[in-house]
C-alpha cells in the first residue's frame, strides 16, 4: 500500500497534467482503488487541503534555503521574489485553487505559512511600502504566469526582471 506522502506525490502529477482533480484520478496514478486513498484522506477536501499544505511544505523549504542567513522580513521578501522569478512552477503550484469549495480554507492556509515571506508587515515610508509591493506584484505575476504557462517574459529579459524587482526591495531599504 502507498504512504500518504507517496499519494500526495500522485495527487500533484495530476494536478501537472491539468488532469481533474479527482480521488479516481489520485488513485488511478498511486496504483491503488479509490478506498485505499480514502484509507488515507478520508475526502477529497482532506485530499486537497493535504496536497495545498504539501506544496506549501516545498514553497517553504525553498524559501528558507534562499533566506539563509538573511531572516528580515526584507530578506524573507528578496527570497520569494528570487523564487518566483528563478523558479519553473507547473499547475500543482496553483493547488490553492482546486475546489472554490475550499478557496477560504486554502487561501487562509496559504496566508497562514506564506505571510512571513511576502513583506506585508514591513513598515516604513510610503513610497517604501509601495516599492516592495511592486516586487512582491511582480513576483507574484511570474509564478502565477508560470504555473499557467503563460509566457509573459522573453528569455533575454528574465534577468532584468529578476535584477528589477530586487533592486525595488534592496535600493529602497537602503534609502530609510
Amino acid at each position: 500500500m502507498s504512504s500518504a506522502s507517496e499519494i500526495l506525490e500522485c495527487a500533484v502529477e495530476v494536478l501537472k497534467r491539468d488532469e481533474a482533480f479527482t480521488l479516481d484520478a489520485v488513485a488511478r496514478e498511486a496504483g491503488l482503488t479509490k478506498p485505499g486513498v480514502v484509507h488515507h484522506f478520508a475526502t477529497k477536501d482532506r485530499l486537497v487541503v493535504a496536497v495545498a499544505e504539501y506544496i506549501v511544505d516545498q514553497w517553504e523549504a525553498d524559501l528558507r534555503t534562499r533566506a539563509r542567513d538573511d531572516d528580515t522580513p526584507q530578506g524573507r521578501l528578496r527570497s520569494y521574489v528570487d523564487y518566483a522569478l528563478t523558479s519553473d512552477f507547473d499547475a500543482s503550484d496553483l493547488a490553492l485553487l482546486v475546489d472554490g469549495r475550499l478557496r477560504t480554507r486554502l487561501r487562509d492556509l496559504w496566508l497562514d505559512r506564506l505571510d512571513a515571506w511576502l513583506g506585508w508587515a514591513i513598515d516604513g515610508p510610503t513610497e517604501y511600502r509601495a516599492a516592495l509591493r511592486a516586487a512582491r506584484l511582480l513576483a507574484d505575476g511570474a509564478w502565477m504566469n508560470s504555473a499557467l504557462d503563460i509566457p509573459t517574459v522573453h528569455d533575454d529579459e528574465r534577468a532584468a526582471l529578476h535584477r528589477i524587482a530586487l533592486d525595488l526591495i534592496n535600493e529602497e531599504s537602503a534609502e530609510l
